[in-house]
């Protein structure tokens, strides 16, 4: 008669207690600060460059605010955040190619 073997299954997955919706969008951007956080990939800056000019075109933006990550494999730094979050009324994030 086979041996009975013990099988110990582990969950990964974890229980979400807090559930945070997304900020509302402005009806609008004219008048609000845009922030434009760079991921540090190549021509990630250039694409939040353009990006910025053509929101510029359609909005009156207040000001544009454009920040870079030290690196794309890290968050950004507290203070990056910190600024973005206290500055800015929006912000858009990109990754490079």
């Amino acid at each position: 008669m086979a041996e009975a073997t013990t099988v110990e299954i582990w969950d990964p997955t974890l229980n979400i207690s807090d559930v945070i919706s997304p900020a509302p969008r402005p009806s609008s951007l004219d008048g609000k600060v845009l922030g434009l956080l760079d991921n540090t990939k190549e021509k990630a800056g250039i694409f939040l460059s353009a990006l910025a000019e053509r929101i510029g075109e359609r909005y009156d933006l207040a000001r544009v605010l454009q920040r870079r990550k030290a690196s794309y494999s890290r968050t950004a730094s507290d203070d990056i955040l910190t600024e973005l979050s206290d500055t800015c009324d929006v912000v858009i994030t990109a990754m490079g190619a």
